[in-house]
């Protein structure tokens, strides 16, 4: 099992369609987000999370996520374990 967690991080976003500048200005700063999902996989740079798993209590059937989202680690402003896993996620470089 891997942690449940939740991530808040910080991501850019964009207006809808043509606006006037002084509209777009109004609006300048990026967007707060909360992600939950399970930590599948860590780099210096990401933290990759899926928030849909199957196939764990299926036997033989290997294990699937659904939804994987990568955060990149300077962007996170906050993570909470929800749950803790004994397992590690798979580390790469």
């Amino acid at each position: 099992m891997m942690d449940l967690v939740v991530v808040e991080w910080i991501d850019a976003h964009s207006g809808k369609g043509w606006q006037d500048l002084h509209e777009i200005q109004d609006h300048i700063g990026p967007l707060y987000c909360r992600s939950v999902g399970w930590v599948v996989a860590k780099t210096a740079k990401y933290l990759m999370i899926v928030p849909h798993l199957s196939g764990e209590r299926n036997g033989n059937v290997t294990v699937c996520g659904s939804g994987d989202l990568a955060i990149p680690i300077s962007t996170i402003v906050k993570k909470t374990v929800l749950r803790k896993s004994t397992r590690k996620p798979m580390e790469s470089s």
